[in-house]
């Protein structure tokens, strides 16, 4: 970097869905001439322990406490994971972070605490506008059917500003004679003769005839047989679903595959695993591969 003289440094995550115009952001640090700006905004207090929390002066917008991801949040603002710093800030954190042999080399943890410990200024830059972080599988869930809903909480046809990605070049979809798609979005290279409604269907994924999905998310070359149900599940990549199953249509507490990263009645079928014909999987549950 220091070949390139910089005097401020953008960091991103890269697990988070949303649209900023990062010039505004910049401009606001430099301003405010502080050593970090550190983009957030409000979420659902249910969900604050699962981010980095801030509190702030309510006048200036300046961070007076911060908490990683605490027990019993004193805000509900979250870091949205977007920092701005001075180049001569975060090299000097940065190279005393490393020579800490007992630190988790961590913004969150151990980078943000130590400059508000030392008093250095920092701010708080709040951000409207649609943000997921989908770090689990029900914000993984939510964030996909938030595109289809009516209106989208977050449109992908946005010709302002138009979200480009990389193009697997597969034939378009067929959709057969069979076929019923309502509210979904399908992607090319995709063969549909089954019923799909309210869904996103990613790219060279195959529903067979008679099969219904509802509320889920089917993520690339996966395969669906014929005459299931699935509903409000996460179909992982290249998993391969046998003739007859049901996901997600019903209950039991007791089953073996009930895991604590499903909830919400959300199922998981990770990526590469394999249901054998008439199998029944249970809401709250995960399939590993």
């Amino acid at each position: 970097l220091e070949r390139f003289n910089p005097q401020n440094v953008l960091i991103l995550s890269g697990d988070h869905i949303y649209k900023m115009h990062y010039g505004k952001m910049l401009k606001a640090h430099k301003e405010s001439g502080a050593a970090v700006t550190i983009a957030v905004m409000p979420v659902p207090w249910e969900e604050a322990s699962r981010f980095g929390i801030m509190s702030t002066n309510p006048e200036t917008g300046e961070i007076t406490e911060f908490a990683e991801k605490p027990a019993e949040p004193k805000s509900n603002l979250a870091s949205m994971g977007i920092y701005i710093f001075s180049y001569d800030a975060l090299k000097k954190y940065l190279t005393d972070d490393e020579r800490d042999p007992n630190s988790d080399n961590d913004f969150g943890k151990n980078i943000i605490p130590k400059m508000l410990g030392n008093n250095e200024k920092m701010m708080s830059y709040r951000f409207e506008g649609y943000w997921k972080d989908v770090g689990t599988v029900c914000s993984l869930w939510e964030a996909n059917m938030d595109l289809i809903d009516s209106p989208p909480k977050f449109s992908l046809n946005d010709r302002s500003w138009i979200i480009y990605s990389r193009n697997h070049a597969f034939t378009p979809h067929y959709v057969g004679n069979n076929a019923k798609i309502s509210n979904s979005t399908v992607t090319e290279g995709s063969f549909i003769d089954g019923e799909i409604n309210h869904s996103v269907i990613f790219g060279a994924v195959d529903v067979g005839e008679g099969s219904k999905i509802t509320d889920s998310v089917v993520m690339p070359g996966a395969k669906i047989g014929k005459n299931c149900v699935i509903e409000k599940a996460v179909i992982g990549e290249g998993a391969k679903i046998g003739d007859n199953v049901r996901i997600g249509v019903e209950e039991n507490p007791q089953s073996k595959y009930i895991s604590k990263y499903c909830s919400g009645g959300i199922v998981l079928i990770e990526g590469g695993a394999e249901i054998k014909d008439s199998e029944n999987i249970v809401k709250n549950s995960m399939i590993e591969a």
